[in-house]
Order: structure tokens, then sequence, then C-alpha cells
């Protein structure tokens, strides 16, 4: 590629990234501080990085600086009702429409509860809507795995959300 290339292509990919740091429940300042390490490691090694594995690097990077960052300050992170409004989805479907505010919080309160890897597979597929090839690509195993992981983890998300409306 070349230098004009590479740079319009990181831009669209810094795009990507920091959106998904949002997803993940980074704040705005943290999302933009590990976007900002996760380019400089990038343009730092991008002779060592083959040409179409960039993308996954830069998200394999930025999220091994995200569990850094929030592993040092051992906090656990929670959605407000104002980030979750930010971090919508572009694509507006029905189910999207009739979701209410308190419909959203038990869905992200669902969310936090799951393990962190399966968090990561659900935004990735739903909230990014990446492929399970790009899931795959990103993650470094195969298609799939992601498939698996991917049921797993919606039958967990679907046992703890029938689980906290069988409370109500």
């Amino acid at each position: 590629m070349k230098n004009g290339a590479i740079e319009d292509f990181l831009i669209d990919e810094a795009k990507l990234v920091y959106k998904y740091l949002l997803k993940m429940g980074a704040s705005k300042e943290d999302a933009e501080d590990i976007l900002q390490d996760t380019l400089y490691r990038t343009i730092k090694n991008i002779d060592s990085i083959h040409e179409d594995k960039v993308r996954a690097w830069l998200f394999k990077v930025a999220i091994n600086n995200y569990y850094n960052l929030y592993s040092r300050k051992k906090t656990m992170v929670h959605l407000t009702s104002e980030q979750l409004e930010m971090i919508k989805p572009s694509s507006n479907s029905a189910e999207e429409i009739y979701l209410t505010e308190q419909n959203k919080k038990e869905l992200m309160s669902a969310l936090n509860e799951l393990k962190p890897a399966y968090k990561n597979l659900l935004i990735l597929k739903y909230y990014m809507d990446l492929s399970y090839k790009e899931i795959a690509s990103i993650l470094e195993t195969s298609e799939q795995n992601i498939k698996v992981y991917l049921y797993r983890a919606r039958n967990t998300f679907k046992h703890i959300w029938e689980g906290n409306h069988d409370e109500q």
C-alpha cells in the first residue's frame, strides 16, 4: 500500500476500533488514549505486519490495551443510557425502535453479567455487525470456533435475560 492509502485505511479502521472500545465500556477519554497507543504501535510496526492482518492486529492491540488499563483500575465498567445512545447501531430495526429505556438498561445489565469473552463476541457480532470471518480474523481463530462460542454466548445471555425477567 502507498502512504496515502495506508493513512486512509488506518483512519477508517481507527474509527471502527474506537466505536468498539466504547461498546466494550471504555470511557471516551480512555478509548482515545487506547486508540492513540494502538495507532502508534501500528505505525511503528507497520513493516512487520502482513497487509491482510492489519485489522486483526489493530483490534488485538486495542483489546489488550483495554484489558491492561481496566485491570489496573480494577473497576467494573457499566454503560450509562447516554453512552448506549451514543454507540447505538446505525441501522434501526423494528426491535430497536420498540426497546424502552428500561429494556436497554436491563439488556446492558444482562450483557455485563456475561464472561468478558462472550460479551466481546456479542458486541462484535450484533453491535458492530461483523461477519464470522471478520471476527475470526480479529480473534485469530477459526470461523467454526466463533460460531460455537457465539452459540454459547447467546444461550448464556438468554438464560441470564430470562432469569432476570422471571424475578420480576
